[in-house]
C-alpha cells in the first residue's frame, strides 16, 4: 500500500493512504472547487480525515 506524508503550517504531519500524484490530484481538486472544502483522505489507520487544501505545506511519499 502506497503512502503520502503531508505537512501542514502548523507543523503538525498526517500519514495517508494513496500513490503521490493521488493525493495531490484530490487536494487539488478540492481547491479548484467551491462546493467542497475538504479534500476527504483515509489515514493508514483507515479512518477518514478532511484535510483543507490551503492548510497543506506539503506532500511526499513516505514508508509505514
Amino acid at each position: 500500500m502506497a503512502v503520502c506524508a503531508i505537512t501542514f503550517i502548523d507543523g503538525s504531519t498526517a500519514a495517508v493512504e494513496g500513490e503521490l500524484q493521488v493525493v495531490i490530484d484530490e487536494l487539488h481538486k478540492v481547491a479548484t472547487r467551491r462546493e467542497h472544502s475538504f479534500a476527504l483522505l483515509r489515514d493508514v489507520s483507515g479512518d477518514t480525515i478532511a484535510v483543507r487544501p490551503e492548510a497543506v505545506v506539503h506532500v511526499r511519499p513516505a514508508s509505514e
